[in-house]
């Protein structure tokens, strides 16, 4: 009887361990002297399978899980974490709005790095702020000079158009706004039909004007302000229009700046997800596929973390041969994200192992004691989509798990 009844509590301790879902333990059908034993081993067992579910809905980055029962000590440190991650995407969330007083401490060499970045953010922020800050102050500073110099517009760069209101004649241009009209006579046509509708809107005190010269490829654009006033007893207008092409596109630049990783000149994280987040919200049909770099943490810590940063920027060289249009960022310190309209999964799929393949024969990495490797996850969107930007990315994120298991698994098969 002894041998039997320990054989019964081996086989459900075994049931626990590898099929927790189908452990089934009966107690009458052991000695008496057992059933306490048993039903403690039995409350055991339900504890651990109440931590290794709660575990298993962490692990897919639900914070949303229920937590464990309060008297299921075990799941304590797992509740824990909970807590500690859900305080992290918090942080976060406020870091993403400008609050750049957040810091962790409570998560080791990661609290370091992301505290180490959240200076950094804090710092590039406020020299952007500054660059645009120094921009605007010019420009404000232009515009006040324009409107005490209003009586001498034949001596500003802008050029100046005086209107008559009622009849839309024109009743003087300056000497810029002539030669303008001189070489290229639908310009002014062009533009007193834009500030009319602009009128009809009641935005026309200042505006910007986008406007591409007959037989060329380049847009100028042009910034238009207008002030009433009386011009020989006329109800008047004068048009102040500025050449503001340099500027705008200095200012673009600056944008770029601000959202463009520094190791790869990617776009970085904030830039992709504000673009995954406007094509969901209009309801765009695109694929997304989420990669992770295999190896790095063993290239950083075996050959150094200059190695590191190669492997990284030529993962990056890679992933921009997807498409041209395609958008790649990087959103993580060994993850990418590429979003690119036009494609079906099974094309984004057969592109990705085309790239997979490029990247494992980079030259950099022939004869080294480490190979290039990555994996990834695909998932396509339509105008029917109903889930969120984390949930799209999560479902990459776990196909991309299923693709670096398939390689693993095919490499020990390939080893045996």
């Amino acid at each position: 009887m002894q041998e039997t009844t320990a054989g019964i509590l081996f086989n459900y301790l075994r049931d626990v361990i590898y099929d927790y879902k189908n452990a089934r333990l009966d107690i009458e059908k052991m000695p008496a002297d057992f059933h306490d034993f048993a039903n403690g081993l039995k409350y055991l067992a339900d504890c651990l399978a109440e931590a290794r579910d709660f575990s298993t809905t962490l692990s897919k980055g639900d914070l949303t899980a229920k937590l464990p029962s309060k008297e299921n000590e075990i799941a304590a440190p797992l509740k824990a974490l909970q807590a500690s991650l859900k305080h992290l995407t918090w942080q976060t969330q406020q870091i993403a709005q400008g609050d750049y007083m957040q810091r962790v401490a409570f998560m080791g060499d990661f609290a370091v790095s992301f505290n180490a970045m959240v200076e950094l953010l804090e710092e590039r922020e406020e020299r952007l702020k500054n660059i645009i800050h120094k921009i605007q102050a010019k420009s404000n500073a232009l515009e006040q000079s324009n409107r005490l110099l209003t009586a001498l517009m034949h001596h500003v760069p802008q050029q100046m158009i005086v209107i008559n209101r009622d009849t839309r004649e024109i009743l003087l241009m300056n000497d810029n706004a002539m030669d303008v009209a001189n070489n290229d006579a639908f310009y002014i046509h062009h533009l007193m039909r834009f500030v009319e509708e602009q009128e009809k809107t009641g935005h026309s005190h200042m505006v910007e004007m986008a406007y591409k010269p007959e037989g060329t490829e380049a847009t100028r654009y042009f910034l238009i302000k207008t002030y009433a006033l009386e011009w020989n007893e006329a109800n008047a207008e004068i048009l102040s229009v500025e050449d503001i092409t340099e500027s705008k596109f200095q200012i673009e630049e600056l944008e770029l700046f601000a959202y463009q990783d520094s190791l790869t000149q990617l776009y970085n994280r904030g830039f992709g997800m504000m673009t995954l987040n406007r094509w969901l919200e209009k309801k765009q049909k695109f694929v997304l596929m989420f990669a992770d770099l295999d190896n790095l943490k063993y290239i950083n810590d075996d050959f150094g973390h200059a190695e590191g940063d190669i492997f990284i920027k030529n993962a990056a060289k890679h992933l921009r041969t997807f498409d041209p249009k395609a958008l790649v960022c990087r959103i993580g310190g060994d993850e990418f994200m590429l979003l690119a309209r036009d494609f079906s999964s099974g094309e984004a799929y057969r592109k990705m192992v085309d790239i997979y393949e490029s990247f494992k024969n980079d030259p950099h990495a022939q004869g080294k004691d480490f190979e290039y490797s990555l994996s990834f996850g695909i998932i396509e969107v339509d105008e029917n989509n109903i889930r969120s930007a984390s949930d799209v990315l999560s479902i990459a994120d776990e196909r991309m798990y299923e693709n670096k298991r398939m390689r693993k698994h095919e490499r020990k098969r390939k080893a045996e």
